[in-house]
């Protein structure tokens, strides 16, 4: 890969100079080409797109065997939101999401995140989940809520809007700080945002899963906002995968698989305009989607298996324990009076239920006072944070599965 990064190109897309008048740290900028690129797909990529397809299918099917899949395991949409705000330099975790006293600027901007991908998912069930059903308005409306709160005047990322001007992107190392990558200007950003609105709306030249990595790709070169455009870049891939009817509900975070390979992401993506470097950035896309598809599905299958388990254990209880422990694979964070509301029973019979949980430890408290006590579901938690390091492989959940079904048989 070239260390010049502002010099002419064959790649897709071209540099030209900055404004004489514009006051900004680099000469050229780079206008990606329209869409769609011409890609001659390598055996790697097409192979890499059956793995993922595979596991793809086999995580939406288990999500449609579920008679209530996004009432019961929304906190996967939160898992997305954690992992795209620890992309972005956080530390944000699914915990401080539900905590009803944390309120700095990350976490309400990570509480945003979770809020515009169920928001916009809703509005395209209602509307219909095809890609002709996403456009700029859609785009800007999920960066006015991501962004809506939290920033000073300062910081203004001009929610809902594309950028007036010039925007850079900076890498630092031990010699300093320095341009990485300089975008379209704010016109050209424009122009290509609509040809990017044109393409995403098509039945695209390629299969759906390889048109959505071209999407991403295009979406973070051009870069149309002041801020933010990283996380619109992540929220759209779920919505994409619903439009493309690909998955059925918006319970999948590829953030994770970028968190986790944060430096060759923005690599394969700079080699695309620097060395028309497709098949990589394909291959890495379609592999992050892989696994994460695999993932969603081991973490679903354990959070089921826990359910289960659960109701097995508290199937003679009463109502209001077994009412809260549906209620835990949602909100595994509350309070006394929270769980008042979410089983709807009064404040006495909701502390009676928090306490048989919590004395059989399925509940615990976190904050250690007397007062104001928050109660969570630690083992909820845990399979929903567990290192992938610490999970069965997809095969060993349905092996595993299948064997508890034989022992229940006999």
């Amino acid at each position: 890969m070239k260390d010049d990064h502002l010099v002419d190109t064959p790649a897709p897309g071209k540099y030209l100079s900055v404004d004489s008048s514009a006051n900004v740290p680099f000469a050229k900028f780079y206008i990606p080409d329209e869409l769609p690129p011409e890609i001659e797909l390598r055996d790697n990529v097409i192979e890499a797109h059956g793995r993922a397809m595979h596991s793809l299918g086999r995580l939406d099917g288990f999500w449609n065997e579920i008679e209530d899949p996004e009432d019961v395991f929304g906190l996967f949409v939160y898992k997305e939101a954690e992992q795209s705000s620890q992309v972005e330099g956080t530390r944000v975790t699914v915990s401080d999401m539900y905590r009803k006293g944390e309120d700095s600027k990350d976490v309400r901007e990570a509480r945003n995140y979770a809020s515009a991908l169920k928001q916009a998912a809703t509005q395209l069930t209602e509307t219909g989940r095809n890609r002709g059903n996403l456009s700029l308005e859609l785009v800007k409306d999920l960066h006015q809520e991501l962004m809506e709160v939290g920033r000073s005047d300062e910081e203004d990322p001009l929610p809902g809007e594309f950028r007036p001007g010039y925007a850079w992107i900076d890498e630092s190392d031990a010699l300093g700080s320095r341009v990485r990558f300089a975008p379209p200007k704010s016109e050209i950003a424009i122009s290509r945002m609509e040809d990017f609105e044109r393409y995403m709306q098509s039945e695209g030249a390629y299969p759906d899963l390889i048109d959505i990595g071209i999407l991403h790709y295009q979406l973070e070169t051009i870069h149309p906002f002041v801020d933010g455009n990283g996380r619109v870049g992540r929220l759209l891939i779920v919505l994409l995968l619903m439009a493309s009817d690909i998955l059925l509900h918006p319970l999948f975070y590829l953030s994770s698989y970028i968190r986790r390979n944060r430096d060759e992401y923005t690599d394969r993506l700079l080699a695309v305009s620097e060395e028309n470097a497709w098949n990589g950035w394909l291959s890495f896309f379609l592999d992050g989607i892989k696994e994460q598809a695999d993932e969603a599905f081991i973490r679903a299958k354990l959070l089921l298996r826990l359910r289960e388990q659960y109701r097995e254990t508290y199937a003679g209880a009463r109502p209001s324990v077994r009412r809260l422990i549906h209620e835990l694979f949602t909100e595994p964070v509350f309070t006394v009076t929270d769980a008042s509301e979410m089983i709807e029973v009064s404040y006495p019979t909701a502390n009676e239920a928090v306490s048989i949980l919590e004395e059989d430890g399925v509940l615990r408290e976190r904050t250690g006072k007397e007062r104001y006590q928050e109660f969570q579901a630690d083992d909820v938690l845990k399979t929903l944070n567990a290192e992938i390091s610490e999970l069965p492989s997809p095969e060993a959940v349905i092996e595993d599965k299948e064997t508890q079904s034989e022992d229940h048989a006999q």
